[in-house]
C-alpha cells in the first residue's frame, strides 16, 4: 500500500517532533506524517535512566505533550512502521507496511546501544534505550537479592547507577577506560570517580570485561585482571552506533552517521536531524556529530523547516549550535557546553559548592564543564554562542583558580 505526504519525519525522537512542531507551525497547509518503530509515540527518554525506581514510570507523563496538538493538526503517527530503505530519485520511503511518497524527509533515526556478542540471549542483561528496556530494567532490580553490575561509566551507566544507590542498592561500575569521562580532562574524570564513589558506587575502572559466568552466589563477570563482580543483572553501556543500516543503498552518504551540508541537508529533498547527523557547524568551523538531547531538539527545529521550505519554495536556514548536554547523578547536576579538540588548557576552579572547568585554546573559550555551580555555568553558556574571549570570562572566576 502506498501513502503520499508533504513531509514525512522517520523515527520517533525529540528531533522528529521538534520538526512536526516546525512545520506544522510555519507551514500549516503542509501534510505531516511521523514513520515509528515504536508501539507509542514520541516520548522523552533522558528520564528513562534518571526516575527514582520508588517512582512510577508513567508513560503517559513521559509522552511528548505536544502530541496531542499535532494529532489535532493532521500530523499522521504511523507506529509500529519500520523504515526499510530510501529511494532519493523516487523520493519515497519503503517500510514494513508500505510507501510513503513525500515531498520532503527528514531522518531521525538516531543511534543504536552497542550490546556485545557475549551478553546475547543471557537473561537480565539490558540495554537502555527505550520505556521497554526501562520497564524490564526496573522489574529486574525490583528483586533486592540480585546483584547489579553495569557496563560503562558514561551518562546512562551513571545516572541509573545513582538511582540505584540512592535505592540502598550495591551497584559496581566497569569501564576498561581507567578514567571515565576522560576526553574532559583528568580532573574532571577524578571529580566524576569520586562523586560515585563518595556515594556508595564501586568502581573497577582499566579493567575489560572478558565473560560471564555463573557462581554458587549468583552470576558473576569475569574481567580481564582476573577478578570477578557480581552481576545478577547487567546494564549495558558501552556506546550507540547511527541507525543508518536502512540507507546503505540510498545513496547517501554514510560516514559514521548520516554526512549532512550545513543546513542538515544530506541528498535532494533528504534532511536529517538527531544523533546520527554529522554536519559542518558554523559556530566552531568543523565537522561534528553530536549525540546529546539538546543537539537534537535543535537540528529538528532546523530539518523541520528546510523540509518544510523546500516543499514551500523557500530558502534554506543554516544549522549552528553550542552543543550542550546535563546528567543528573547522586543530587549533583554535571552540565557541558561547547567544542573540544582535545589540545584545551584547562582552569580549574573549585569550591564548595562546586567545580567549574574552563576550556580555552589559547586566548579563545572553547567549552565550559560544571558540578553544579549553576548560575556561573549558565553565564558562561550563554558567551559561548558566539566566539568568547578568555579575559571576558576569567574575571567571572574566584581568585585562586587554577591551570590543570
Amino acid at each position: 500500500m502506498s501513502t503520499t505526504t508533504d513531509v514525512l519525519i522517520v523515527g520517533g525522537s525529540v528531533a522528529a517532533i521538534r520538526a512536526a512542531e516546525t512545520v506544522t507551525r510555519h507551514a500549516p497547509d503542509l501534510g505531516v506524517t511521523i514513520v515509528s518503530d515504536e508501539a507509542h509515540p514520541p516520548y522523552e527518554r533522558p528520564p528513562l535512566s534518571k526516575i527514582g525506581l520508588g517512582d512510577d514510570l508513567d508513560l503517559a507523563a513521559l509522552t511528548y505533550p505536544s502530541v496531542a496538538d499535532l494529532r489535532a493538526r493532521g500530523v499522521e503517527f504511523a507506529l509500529n512502521t519500520r523504515a526499510t530503505a530510501l529511494d532519493v530519485a523516487g523520493r519515497r520511503v519503503v517500510t514494513s507496511n508500505g510507501e510513503v511518497e513525500y515531498g520532503a524527509v527528514v531522518i531521525t533515526t538516531g543511534c543504536d546501544p552497542i550490546f556485545p556478542e557475549m551478553f546475547r540471549g543471557l537473561p537480565d542483561v539490558f540495554a537502555l534505550r527505550r520505556f521497554q528496556d526501562a520497564q524490564a530494567l526496573r522489574a529486574a532490580v525490583s528483586d533486592h537479592t540480585k546483584s547489579v553490575a553495569v557496563i560503562g561509566a558514561g551518562f546512562i551507566g551513571g545516572e541509573f547507577a545513582a538511582t540505584l544507590v540512592k535505592d540502598g542498592r550495591d551497584v559496581t561500575i566497569v569501564d576498561l577506560a581507567e578514567k571515565p569521562l576522560g576526553r574532559f580532562g583528568d580532573q574532571v574524570a577524578a571529580a566524576y570517580a569520586a562523586l560515585h564513589r563518595e556515594s556508595g558506587v564501586t568502581l573497577r575502572l582499566g579493567d575489560a570485561v572478558v565473560g560471564v559466568e555463573d557462581s554458587s552466589d549468583g552470576r558473576v563477570l569475569r574481567l580481564a585482571g582476573g577478578d570477578t563482580v557480581p552481576a545478577d543483572v547487567i546494564l549495558v553501556g558501552i556506546g550507540v552506533r547511527p541507525s543508518t543500516e536502512w540507507l546503505e543503498n540510498s545513496g547517501i552518504t554514510l560516514n559514521n552517521g548520516v554526512e549532512c551540508d550545513a543546513h542538515l541537508r544530506a541528498a535532494d529533498r533528504v534532511y536529517a536531524a538527531g544523533d546520527l547527523v554529522r554536519w559542518p557547524n558554523g559556530r566552531f568551523g568543523t565537522s561534528m556529530r553530536v549525540e546529546h538531547w539538546t543537539n537534537a531538539a535543535e537540528q529538528g527545529r532546523v530539518a523541520g523547516t528546510n523540509a518544510a521550505n523546500t516543499v514551500s519554495g523557500l530558502p534554506p536556514v543554516e544549522c549552528v549550535t553550542v552543543p550542550y548536554f546535563w546528567s543528573d547523578q547522586h543530587g549533583v547536576r554535571i552540565q557541558f557546553s561547547g567544542f573540544l579538540t582535545g589540545a584545551e588548557e584547562i582552569v580549574e576552579s573549585k569550591e564548595p559548592g562546586g567545580s567549574l572547568f574552563v576550556y580555552k585554546l589559547g586566548d579563545t573559550v572553547t567549552g565550559v564543564l560544571a558540578f553544579e555551580r549553576r548560575a556561573e555555568f549558565v553565564r558562561i553558556r550563554a558567551m559561548l554562542r558566539r566566539e568568547t574571549r578568555w579575559d571576558t570570562v576569567q574575571g567571572m572566576l574566584p581568585v585562586g583558580s587554577s591551570l590543570v
